[in-house]
């Protein structure tokens, strides 16, 4: 089946700010429950870190925080200091304060909109794009790759997604997983509880999010293929899959090559 660029709800800007926090708050959760699903892949990002001698990571596409608490505690556990900023073009500013507050700093949040597509340059780092690479368009996509070279700064993405069976149906237990965990997030909210249950919108809009992601990601071959359009960038790049259970996880990371003696 080849890449379906459907129709995403919470890409719009239209889409009420409640309802975008609400998902973005139970994808953040899911994503910090499955921290083993990750660690191929951050043995391989802490090796380019490792590269152009950087501990910052920038994390566009945020959300609520995604899996970033996860990605820079595994770097940690594996010896080294990182730290993360969080970033989206629709920030999220209460859950990064809250972030910062509880991982005493490692992570810290950007108030302001940051577009993928043209990051200020002054925010520097091994940017990261947890689960979020697929909202971009082709055309997107590689304007957030050649936005990265041009700038020098590292980049790597994972999709814990693709377009296979096993990814459908953990979309189906992640949307059960909502009326499980919803009064246990935090910021507790009376409204969460009548979006989950009583209105069930949050649910239902998960899912099918959640089912367009599957469609939308972006194979190793279509990520090459995004590279291969950048031409000659001096840029190392690493592409391929990890094992995460019945499935897989599809990466790329790539780094400016150095200079000897730098």
């Amino acid at each position: 089946m080849g890449r379906k660029h459907l129709f995403e709800f919470e890409d719009q800007p239209w889409f009420p700010r409640e309802i975008r926090g609400y998902m973005q708050d139970h994808l953040t959760f899911m994503g910090n429950l499955s921290g083993p699903a990750y660690q191929a892949f951050v043995e391989k990002l802490k090796a380019a870190m490792e590269r152009v001698r950087q501990t910052e990571l920038l994390d566009l596409c945020s959300g609520s925080g995604g899996p970033a608490r996860t990605v820079v505690r595994l770097l940690r556990e594996q010896g080294l200091e990182a730290r993360a900023r969080l970033s989206d073009l629709f920030p999220n500013v209460t859950a990064y304060q809250r972030l910062a507050q509880e991982t005493g700093g490692m992570l810290q949040g950007v108030d302001t909109p940051v577009d993928a597509t043209n990051v200020p340059a002054e925010l520097n780092g091994v940017r990261l794009i947890a689960n979020g690479f697929h909202h971009f368009s082709p055309t997107q996509a590689h304007q957030v790759l050649a936005d990265a070279v041009a700038k020098r700064q590292g980049i790597a993405v994972i999709e814990m997604v693709n377009r296979s069976v096993f990814a459908f149906i953990g979309v189906l237990i992640g949307t059960v997983m909502v009326f499980l965990a919803a009064p246990f997030l935090k910021p507790f909210r009376v409204s969460r509880l009548v979006l989950t249950y009583l209105v069930p919108l949050v649910p239902l809009f998960l899912l099918w999010d959640g089912i367009v992601s599957c469609l939308r990601v972006y194979s190793p071959d279509e990520l090459r293929g995004l590279v291969s359009r950048l031409g000659d960038t001096n840029y190392e790049w690493d592409i391929g899959t990890t094992r995460v259970g019945p499935g897989v996880a599809t990466y790329l990371i790539g780094t400016p090559r150095m200079s000897r003696g730098k």
